[in-house]
């Protein structure tokens, strides 16, 4: 009898042994970094809440102000027997990726004043390279004594986070690495199917916004391509490719833009004024995105008279000044930013 034990007491012992060796550690996962928690409970927790929620109301403010101006460059287009003012738009685009560029770097620099950045952790497992920006993930993993990642637990990023926990899975329980694995390719498949959405669902308060805009992706996670601290002019490729990102996220239902009430029109989504139609300006452009033309300039050219006075041609009253803020960032990780960056079809929309 006891003979027969023997086995079960040693195969006892070593569990209880590899148990002790194993080890959880935690991170915080997002779009451009990741950073470690060293020790849990986080006692920063709260800390973390106001950072996040200070970037998510950044983030709507941005929104609000490129819906105003875009509303305001519908007015001015309509007026101007329905010709495209590319370059307005193309200005408002650029503002709306600087001020979320901008506030990327603020939380970025509040972030790394606490916990510590470890971006390598991407090298050997990109699954952690994320495809969405939004609050960063807490995330403890399992691992086994050899240092193997062996289990994914997901924890609400801060307390007053109210969203599903992603891939369907539940807050607070263990997964499977491999299991995450596969749940991170079908993910990322879909992302890509609608359209690459740059941001997941956004909360402040505990109240969801959605941003609607389709916005150039790299651009927001590294300032390799800014100069003078301004985003990059959009190009006409740029453009057919956000076009197209807004198209699919719409049949996605990724967001759902607003119908004029009692019409046929349908109102353009960035507009903030219910009932109002787009006009003659949607026929003058050769996509269905409120960028503008897919191709080349569609402005006529000729200085126009605006609310700040005479515009030269080229330029637009609605471009900021190039600010010299802001810090030069990166993904941290090759395969993060190459899906984003290899092809027109993943560039800019996500």
């Amino acid at each position: 009898m006891k003979i027969r034990l023997l086995p079960i007491l040693i195969a006892a012992v070593v569990g209880l042994c590899a148990q002790a060796n194993a080890a959880r550690v935690y991170y915080l996962v997002g779009l451009r970094h990741i950073y470690s928690i060293p020790v849990y409970p986080d006692p920063h927790e709260l800390d973390r809440q106001a950072i996040e929620e200070d970037y998510s109301a950044a983030v709507r403010d941005a929104q609000k102000h490129y819906d105003t101006d875009m509303a305001s460059i519908r007015d001015e287009e309509a007026k101007d027997s329905g010709t495209v003012h590319q370059v307005d738009r193309d200005a408002v685009q650029q503002n709306l990726e600087q001020e979320i560029g901008e506030a990327a770097d603020k939380r970025e620099a509040a972030m790394v004043s606490i916990y510590p950045q470890v971006d390598y952790v991407r090298a050997s497992h990109p699954q952690f390279a994320v495809d969405q920006d939004g609050p960063y993930h807490v995330v403890g993993v399992n691992t086994a004594p050899t240092g193997e990642y062996v289990e994914v637990i997901y924890y609400r990023p801060y307390p007053m986070y109210v969203d599903v926990c992603p891939f369907g899975w539940f807050w607070g329980r263990p997964y499977a690495y491999s299991a995450f694995e596969v749940q991170f390719g079908l993910f990322h498949a879909s992302w890509i199917s609608f359209g690459c959405p740059v941001f997941a669902p956004m909360y402040v308060g505990g109240v969801n916004f959605v941003i609607n805009a389709p916005i150039r992706r790299d651009v927001i996670i590294g300032r390799a391509s800014w100069v003078g601290g301004r985003p990059p002019v959009i190009t006409a490729s740029e453009r057919r490719v956000l076009s197209a990102n807004r198209v699919l996220q719409q049949k996605a239902g990724v967001f759902r833009p607003r119908t004029a009430a009692g019409g046929d029109h349908s109102v353009s989504k960035y507009s903030r004024t219910q009932g109002s139609t787009r006009g003659s300006a949607d026929t003058a452009r050769s996509s269905s995105d409120s960028h503008g033309t897919t191709g080349s300039h569609s402005d006529t050219g000729t200085s126009r008279t605006g609310r700040t006075g005479t515009v030269p041609p080229g330029s637009s009253k609605y471009a900021k000044p190039g600010s010299t803020s802001g810090r030069s960032d990166s993904h941290g990780s090759s395969s993060g930013g190459s899906r984003s960056g290899d092809s027109d079809k993943k560039k800019g929309g996500n």
